[in-house]
């Protein structure tokens, strides 16, 4: 299924569309159609889900009228040792099943009450 791009993916600012294929219940790919480039992704509901609101730009440019028209996406990182495998749980992928339209929304960790995680990350 190709899905437009209405809010621009990090990265991928270029691609204005992605073609998505469903693995398993769990992962998903999704694959430029200009560059052919490759997102992984690991469906929202596969790890414990966080509360936040999707702001109201936001739904307008995926033209959202209710929640159960989305899927909401990590963007998994696979590294060649398995311990390096990142997954960016702040900065999901958000398509519109209805309306075949997708961005990337940047969750705001003090309206998510988790404005002290940096401090528990390591200084390098």
């Amino acid at each position: 299924m190709e899905y437009e791009v209405v809010v621009t993916i990090d990265g991928f600012e270029e691609e204005k569309s992605f073609i998505f294929e469903k693995m398993d219940d769990f992962f998903s790919i999704i694959k430029g159609v200009e560059t052919n480039s490759t997102i992984r992704l690991m469906s929202f509901g596969a790890l414990k889900a966080l509360n936040f609101e999707l702001p109201q730009e936001f739904k307008t440019k995926l033209d959202i009228q209710n929640i159960e028209e989305i899927s909401i996406y990590y963007v998994f990182v696979l590294q060649s040792a398995t311990s390096e495998n990142s997954l960016n749980t702040f900065a999901p992928i958000i398509t519109n099943n209805r309306t075949k339209k997708m961005g990337q929304i940047h969750l705001d960790l003090k309206e998510l009450g988790l404005e002290g995680l940096n401090d528990l990350l390591p200084n390098f």
